[in-house]
């Protein structure tokens, strides 16, 4: 089954729903309790659980990414990359931090 990505209605229940792939970072963690005015989640999940989310905030011509994270015992296999792919179609105009861009590239996407 691959992995599904759809939008999360960010509440304040939201930390607690992504906790296994939030359990080593507590910031985006943080970001997800209080997040920025307009910011949208996107979740990614396998098999009816969360594996990943992309949290992203508007900017004038689209999104930028703001956080990107990836269940531990998944990281490293392309999940990130995926999601970031898949989360393109649902939020025109998406870009990233120069963190991101290796993942991207690998992900075949152009530069964010």
């Amino acid at each position: 089954m691959p992995l599904i990505a759809r939008e999360h209605a960010l509440n304040d229940r939201s930390a607690d729903h992504f906790a296994r792939v939030l359990r080593d970072l507590p910031e985006i963690a943080a970001q997800l309790a209080a997040p920025p005015a307009g910011a949208r989640l996107i979740e990614g999940h396998f098999n009816g659980s969360p594996l990943a989310l992309l949290l992203a905030v508007p900017k004038a011509d689209g999104w930028e990414v703001l956080a990107l994270a990836v269940h531990p015992a998944s990281r490293g296999r392309g999940v990130g990359g995926t999601l970031l792919k898949l989360a393109m179609s649902q939020l025109p105009g998406l870009s990233w931090p120069a963190s991101l861009d290796n993942l991207a590239t690998k992900a075949g996407l152009a530069g964010g």
